[in-house]
């Protein structure tokens, strides 16, 4: 009886399942590096004038324009109503592709900006992290917010978030601070500010907005003013707070800040409205 069996015992030792899988596994593995080498070669040999950013990921007037380069690394244009075009370069990061969100390093130039950021891409979000900005207050750039002449350097940094929707992509949360040194503003005439601090935030459609004059010896104000407003804003923005001239203040700013408001006993003037503009 045990000799009879032996035989069969030998010939299961021998099948060839385990050399079949071995074999499957193989094949997939090879596949898999096959078409990870597909996807890496794309990326850097891709030509960028094969991409195009839909209209609806921008703000209205504003254009994305891919000039040369690859996805890997590229060139682009960008341009917005009454300014110059910037120059963009975009640096893809390769390990983004591993974690199927890819993530280009950002770099804006032009017209009195430098900008950078670290830019996210899902189907569904865009995601802007490290955003660090400098700015020349008297940027056409700046020059769509006001038509009042600004002066001095503006700082920013923060990070942006953006949702697609159905008629495409909405800001959706953003926080950020500035610095505005030397601030100036001409208005009948060119008005010295100081340095003044931003902070902003928007988060479930309502934005905030904090200015505060930076004490300092030589400081020409003090005081706090906190805008506010849904978002998109669609409606004039409130404004309340207060602002005080120091001693340093020039006696044009002084006589400016009283058409705001009367000033109370310690000098400082309630501020309270929203501000004008078109919405």
């Amino acid at each position: 009886m045990n000799l009879a069996r032996a035989p069969r015992r030998e010939r299961a030792a021998h099948s060839p399942k385990p050399q079949q899988a071995e074999r499957r596994r193989f094949f997939w593995l090879a596949l898999s590096s096959l078409v990870l080498s597909f996807i890496v070669t794309l990326a850097l040999t891709a030509p960028l004038t094969l991409l195009r950013v839909p209209a609806q990921a921008l703000p209205a007037g504003v254009s994305l324009v891919p000039i040369a380069g690859t996805f890997w690394h590229g060139q682009w244009q960008l341009g917005a109503p009454q300014i110059a075009p910037l120059q963009v370069t975009t640096q893809l990061q390769l390990s983004s592709l591993f974690m199927l969100k890819p993530t280009w390093q950002v770099k804006i130039q032009g017209a009195g900006v430098e900008a950078s950021a670290l830019v996210a891409t899902t189907p569904q979000q865009i995601r802007l992290t490290a955003l660090q900005a400098q700015l020349s207050a008297a940027s056409p750039l700046l020059k769509l917010l006001t038509a009042w002449p600004l002066g001095g350097t503006v700082q920013l940094q923060g990070n942006a978030q953006l949702n697609r929707v159905p008629t495409g992509w909405a800001l959706t949360a953003a926080a950020g601070t500035a610095l505005w040194q030397n601030a100036q503003i001409t208005t009948t005439a060119p008005l010295a500010l100081g340095d003044i601090q931003a902070v902003a935030r928007l988060d479930q459609a309502q934005l905030t907005l904090t200015l505060t004059p930076q004490a300092s010896a030589t400081a020409p104000l003090s005081g706090e003013l906190v805008v506010t407003s849904g978002w998109p804003i669609i409606t004039a923005p409130a404004i309340a707070g207060s602002l005080k001239p120091s001693a340093q203040a020039s006696a044009a700013l002084a006589e400016q800040l009283k058409l705001l408001g009367r000033p109370d006993a310690t000098g400082a003037i309630a501020i309270s409205g929203v501000l004008p503009g078109r919405y």
